[in-house]
């Protein structure tokens, strides 16, 4: 009798992380990947020398360098600097970058209230990313979107979750969705850039349940998509 293979895990980004101790809670709590605001302004901004202290105080983790309105050689040469292995991009047009880029890519994707997808999307060898539109920030803004503007296209390429996603709403983001991925910052904090590590530990525990649920149960290579 034929068995049903285990879909891949979610993965889980928290993101926004400015303190060693916060990345130190995520990766104990069983994030995939640690988000660093390194260009951008955001009260979650970080210098990239610091994240590279975070990042090599923690073997193995995987640093994620979010940057707005970049340029390709700078993204570069940040991300290398903090120890990033992708790259998450704001305020930057898909079409405008290299294709040789030799870090995996996210480009941000806002979507407006009433679910409508304000930018263009990458090709499909990159990630999508979507976010909450907000006149005034790229991302962090606490407030989700129509998650039914996202079901289609997580249904044909995988994409990350992102928009007011916290413990308490996560597990229906998810069934509704089914992402590849979920990125959690503002909902999770005590103030600004810094962590809270219980919301943190209930934020990954929702999504292991769901995954659970479901049958999940294969880790997919975790620096790129399934």
């Amino acid at each position: 009798m034929a068995t049903r293979e285990p879909s891949p895990r979610t993965i889980v980004k928290i993101c926004g992380l400015t303190r060693l101790e916060d990345a130190r809670d995520a990766v104990a709590a069983g994030a995939d990947w640690l988000g660093f605001v390194v260009r951008g302004e955001s009260p979650r901004r970080v210098e990239p020398a610091v994240a590279a202290d975070i990042v090599a105080a923690l073997p193995g983790a995987l640093a994620v360098a979010v940057m707005v309105a970049v340029a390709p050689d700078e993204a570069l040469a940040l991300a290398r600097t903090c120890g990033a292995a992708r790259v998450q991009l704001h305020r930057v047009d898909p079409a405008a970058w290299p294709d040789d880029f030799p870090l995996p890519v996210a480009f941000a994707v806002p979507v407006s209230a009433y679910g409508r997808l304000e930018g263009r999307l990458p090709s499909v060898r990159d990630l999508v990313l979507l976010d909450t539109a907000d006149g005034t920030r790229d991302g962090g803004t606490g407030r989700t979107f129509p998650w039914e503007a996202a079901v289609s296209l997580a249904a044909r390429r995988p994409v990350i979750l992102a928009g007011g996603l916290g413990p308490e709403n996560v597990a229906a983001a998810l069934e509704r969705v089914r992402p590849f991925g979920v990125d959690a910052s503002s909902r999770l904090e005590q103030a600004p850039g810094v962590k809270d590590p219980q919301q943190i530990r209930r934020f990954v525990d929702a999504v292991r349940r769901f995954d659970a649920s479901r049958g999940a149960g294969v880790d997919v290579e975790r620096g790129r998509p399934a």
